[in-house]
């Protein structure tokens, strides 16, 4: 103890080390801690126990009311994600028997219009002699049997190439329900599977089908009147006796010869599976799964009585005297998903429904909030229960950890006071060594290392320091050679793009009364492959140009330079003025020369006639302008198109013309500006540009020009421009 006293006098009266400070601090951290956990022990011992008790009752009932909260709140979640998955599996259901249907019209329309593809087939006939079973057999309306079946023997023997199909689309259905895949013509006799199993099956003179026309049911009339796919309302079949009371859902879609809707394709399938889904998915004992079509009348459901039963089938539940429920049926009939309260019966319940897209239907699911809400009462009880478990568990815990960090706390005071001044020795010698060398290399000595090793994060970072010096020493060497670089090369990028600005005529005849002018660049680099290009042949011709070079930069710039050049030279050096087909038929074969990098250019040239508003153009693979008439753009076509110059030196080009109305306005433009990009990768596109242009009404060129260029903006908004983008405008006012 006496040494322990002495040491302690002597921390106190002379100035201490960092060694000093750290054994200071451990001695008095390791005493504070004593006290204040002794106090805090007492603290608990005596009050916190009382504590414990009443936040625990109070978090046991916030807690059981948040868990009843939470997991009504995910019941709600769960059931509208079931009302989606259950809808999502009947609408797959029901894709997969259109998209079959429709692998059979289109099958069914080859054969139509390429009869020469195909040998005559067979298949049985009903009426001479018994069908086997899965056999495709053929039915005539009583019209054909009475004007005789030679009449459509032909048409039968080449349909009948299609019976290998019919079976094995219905066999993909399995055989415990009942389906049927058939096709009908339009001249009256139908070919189908025999679907039913058992006995051979052959119709008697007594038998519905013995009179059965397919053209006047239901299923063949709407699909020819919408000349797509559709989908019957349930209804009973007719075929025979046996099976008239199958209820079936029909898809139908129409195939075609040469002359246009040959006929009908179609596929039954029985209800019965998916009402015994829709009923075995019901949650609860009062629970209720309905199917509701888009005019809000029910389609399926258990209930034989009350609103939601079937017979009420002519009800339009969207006029239900329930208000609730007809809100619900209206977002339903809308193909809307979501959830809502409604009562019914006296009782209340949640209702989630989804769309089945493919039928225009849409799910229901109702579930009682009493089967809800039992099952919330049954949470929150167990919670409440563990709870209380929980806070005896806490107390007994909170005692035993008491006495052991007690302990904990006494053994290590004893160690920190004697292993402390060990302990300082080791901290603080590597950092002494640090401390020096940081210092020599502070004062310019880029060459001296560090050699500390004491396996741990100072030796670490002394190693840090020793690559940093390294790395520092070669970035000082580095840098005065990459900044002489890179203003090198910025300044000589800022000629370059200085010298293609003053290539680009900037005069833009302002004074002329007869037509306005105005074009604008901007480079998706510092200089660009775009150009545009105006110049006076003479006092009442006006040439205009623009072109977009293949790639960006410099290369790009100086082939612009080359062609921009060509052009303007063999225009002014041509012998007939209005011969432009051959001016560019010249500067493609001049650019086509010595062209190793194989560049090119999308050139559009024109020459306007100031008196007469009559326009000269040729377009050699560049985007088509638009011409202004009677106050909306369009865009100026021509019936051949084109390449580039610079690709192929044999190609020939042709001039067309065009007469501008005074007034009226013709607008060029690069790709840059109908393929600008926004952040999410979606194109300006040439729509917007003709609505914008639309929208501008009697402003002056230059303001025209501008407006694109701002809506352009507004549309790629943050992302970075990939494309130059560069526009030219003429107006024509003639004399």
């Amino acid at each position: 103890m006496g040494k322990f006293l002495m040491a302690l006098r002597n921390l106190v009266h002379r100035q201490p080390s960092i060694r000093q400070r750290l054994l200071r601090l451990l001695v008095i951290s390791s005493l504070l801690s004593a006290l204040v956990f002794a106090g805090l022990s007492f603290y608990g011992i005596t009050f916190v126990r009382r504590d414990i008790a009443d936040m625990g009752r109070q978090l046991s009932e916030s807690g059981a009311e948040y868990t009843k909260q939470y997991i009504n709140k995910t019941s709600e979640d769960t059931l509208a994600g079931l009302a989606k998955a259950e809808a999502g599996y009947i609408d797959r259901e029901m894709a997969l028997m259109q998209h079959d249907v429709q692998l059979l019209s289109e099958a069914l329309t080859w054969i139509q219009l390429h009869p020469e593809n195909f040998l005559p087939g067979n298949v049985f006939d009903v009426y001479n002699g018994k069908v086997p079973p899965t056999a495709p057999c053929v039915l005539y309306s009583p019209e054909v049997r009475k004007r005789g079946i030679k009449t459509v023997q032909k048409e039968v023997e080449l349909a009948a190439n299609i019976k290998g199909t019919l079976v094995p689309i219905e066999k993909s259905y399995g055989n415990d329900s009942y389906s049927a895949t058939y096709f009908c013509s339009k001249h009256g006799f139908l070919i189908c599977s025999s679907v039913f199993p058992g006995e051979a099956y052959s119709p008697m003179s007594d038998d519905p089908a013995f009179d059965y026309d397919p053209r006047v049911r239901p299923w063949y009339i709407n699909a020819v009147e919408a000349k797509r796919a559709v989908f019957s309302m349930p209804y009973l079949t007719i075929l025979n006796a046996e099976h008239s009371d199958v209820e079936v859902i029909s898809c139908s879609v129409p195939y075609y010869d040469a002359e246009g809707i040959a006929g009908v394709a179609s596929m039954d399938m029985a209800t019965e599976k998916l009402r015994r889904y829709i009923h075995d998915t019901a949650i609860g004992e009062k629970g209720v799964n309905f199917v509701l079509s888009n005019e809000g009348r029910i389609i399926f459901s258990p209930q034989q009585q009350g609103v939601l039963a079937e017979k009420n089938k002519t009800q339009d539940l969207r006029e239900s005297e329930l208000p609730e429920l007809a809100q619900a049926a209206g977002k339903m009939a809308n193909g809307e998903s979501g959830m809502m309260p409604v009562e019914l019966y006296g009782e209340k319940y949640m209702l989630a429904f989804a769309p089945i897209p493919t039928m225009g239907w849409s799910l229901g699911i109702l579930v009682s909030q009493d089967d809800m809400s039992s099952s919330l009462q049954e949470s929150q009880n167990y919670y409440m229960g563990q709870m209380d478990n929980f806070k005896d568990n806490l107390q007994r815990e909170y005692l035993f950890l008491l006495q052991v960090a007690l302990l904990a706390l006494l053994i290590m005071i004893v160690l920190m006071f004697l292993l402390s001044e060990r302990l300082s020795d080791r901290f603080v010698k590597p950092i002494k060594q640090m401390a020096d060398g940081v210092r020599e290399i502070s004062g310019g000595n880029l060459d001296k290392k560090l050699t500390i090793n004491t396996g741990d994060e100072i030796e670490h970072l002394a190693t840090c320091f020793n690559a940093m010096t390294d790395e520092l020493k070669a970035y000082i060497d580095n840098l005065s050679q990459v900044t002489t670089e890179r203003e090198k090369a910025a300044a000589e990028l800022s000629v370059a793009k200085n010298i293609q600005l003053g290539a680009l005529p900037q005069d833009f005849l302002t004074g002329r009364k007869d037509f306005q002018i105005y074009a604008s660049m901007d480079a998706a680099k510092g200089v660009g492959g775009d150009f545009y290009d105006f110049y006076l042949t003479d006092e009442k011709h006006l040439v205009i140009t623009i072109a977009d070079v293949a790639g960006k930069g410099i290369p790009a710039a100086l082939y612009m330079m080359r062609a921009k050049t060509t052009l303007k030279n063999l225009v002014m050096m041509a012998k007939d003025p209005d011969d432009f087909a051959a001016v560019m038929m010249l500067a493609n074969q001049e650019l086509c020369r010595e062209n190793e990098e194989l560049m090119f250019v999308t050139v559009f040239i024109a020459q306007l006639d100031l008196a007469t508003g009559e326009l000269i153009y040729v377009n050699g693979g560049h985007n088509q302008p638009l011409v202004q008439q009677a106050g909306k753009f369009c865009y100026l076509q021509q019936q051949k198109k084109h390449l580039m110059l610079g690709v192929n030196e044999e190609e020939m080009y042709e001039s067309h013309r065009w007469v501008l109305q005074p007034g009226e306005m013709i607008f060029l433009y690069t790709d840059g500006v109908t393929e600008a990009m926004n952040e999410a990768g979606e194109m300006y596109s040439e729509n917007r540009l003709v609505e914008t242009l639309d929208g501008q009404g009697e402003k002056n060129v230059r303001e025209i020009l501008a407006a694109v260029r701002q809506d352009v903006g507004t549309h790629a908004g943050e992302a970075e421009q990939s494309d130059d983008i560069t526009m030219l405008g003429l107006k024509f006012y003639g004399d």
